[in-house]
């Protein structure tokens, strides 16, 4: 048999089975059903997947996908691209779920989407994670810490993360809480608010930094820690334990406590 005979069966094998091949999917408007199957089938590929929504398109999540982890959509194990084209992603649901999770290994990008809705906070990333181009907004955190969790390695750019609440919560907390590496450019972060139970809470109202933070053209303004007890935890950004941080071109507005607390943490 000669070598092109016995690459022929390889070759008719690798084109067809979707394990060993990348993949791109295009998801109808309103079919999540069909995006939970998609990310479902793409975790099991050994290559990347990407997976286009519709233009404009409405995802709307009824029910958890994952009632385990309490999540909307499958969490991430394989390396996946989900190309929003302006697309909403939204909770509507009397159940308590996040959104979106990348477990530790997984790999997502997100591009031009926008996540709102959720009721245990929006994202956690323990694994590699990129918004581009993502609004992060309307989102609420029950019994959970932030909207946004990151464990491993989160790259936000050109986004959006505001309107976001945490109410009432019972330890160190944020809108944006980093324990591994996260890197925020030119984006935003807006009118959050947090409240906190205890005194000897930290509460963050945009970021809570136990990581590494790198910041350059972030514009971080309106955003409010209610001083229920007393202000020496509180602020907008907060840096602290092993936390360590870059800014360049930061934007601190109108946040409550006023911005010469967070300016006073992150200059030291």
């Amino acid at each position: 048999m000669n070598t092109k005979t016995r690459l022929l069966p390889l070759l008719i094998a690798l084109a067809i089975d979707p394990a060993v091949a990348a993949t791109t999917v295009d998801i109808a408007d309103r079919d999540v059903d069909a995006l939970v199957a998609s990310i479902h089938h793409a975790n099991q590929s050994r290559e990347a997947t990407t997976i286009r929504l519709a233009h404009g398109g409405l995802y709307t999540l009824v029910t958890a996908s994952d009632e385990n982890r309490e999540l909307g959509l499958p969490v991430i194990t394989g390396d996946i691209t989900i190309l929003g084209n302006d697309a909403d992603l939204r909770r509507y649901s009397d159940e308590d779920f996040a959104l979106v999770a990348v477990a530790d290994g997984g790999k997502l990008k997100l591009e031009r989407l926008t996540l709102a809705e959720g009721s245990r906070g929006a994202l956690v990333n323990r694994g590699e994670l990129e918004l581009d181009q993502v609004r992060v907004v309307d989102n609420i955190a029950k019994n959970v810490p932030a909207i946004i969790e990151n464990y491993g390695q989160l790259r936000v750019i050109g986004s959006e993360i505001s309107y976001n609440q945490l109410a009432g919560t019972q330890r160190d907390a944020g809108t944006v809480l980093n324990y591994g590496r996260l890197d925020l450019l030119r984006s935003s972060i807006e009118s959050n608010w947090i409240s906190r139970r205890y005194d000897s809470l930290v509460a963050a109202s945009a970021v809570l930094n136990l990581g590494e933070l790198k910041l350059a053209e972030v514009r971080v303004r309106e955003n409010t820690a209610m001083p229920e007890l007393v202000e020496t935890s509180l602020g907008a950004i907060v840096n602290v334990g092993n936390g360590a941080y870059q800014a360049s071109d930061l934007t601190l507005e109108h946040n409550e406590p006023v911005d010469t607390l967070s300016a006073a943490r992150l200059a030291n």
